[in-house]
């Protein structure tokens, strides 16, 4: 969502924050196979080429027995507690929860 939101043109600035389980799809380790969807490799490139900057919920991190190490390489990926996921929502223009 994030990527098409920013290939539109109108939106400059995109953040994207992952809480609770959604920290797993950014596991460098997933095996879509495994649980029968499709590669994430388009998604992951979308990712890449957008410079989208993602932030990782520490607590969810945390929760899933998980480090930064266990999470695929990109330079625009930050690990952050609650206090700053507040703020970034707070100084957002919009948001959505998906």
């Amino acid at each position: 969502m994030a990527t098409g939101l920013l290939a539109v043109g109108d939106i400059e600035d995109c953040k994207v924050v992952f809480m609770g389980d959604a920290i797993y799809f950014l596991n460098r380790n997933i095996n879509p196979k495994a649980l029968n969807f499709d590669p994430f490799t388009n998604i992951m490139r979308l990712i890449e080429l957008s410079d989208l900057e993602i932030y990782i919920h520490d607590e969810a991190l945390e929760a899933a027995g998980m480090s930064i190490s266990d999470l695929i390489h990109n330079d625009n990926l930050q690990v952050v507690n609650s206090e700053k996921i507040s703020d970034l929502i707070i100084k957002a223009d919009m948001s959505f929860k998906y």
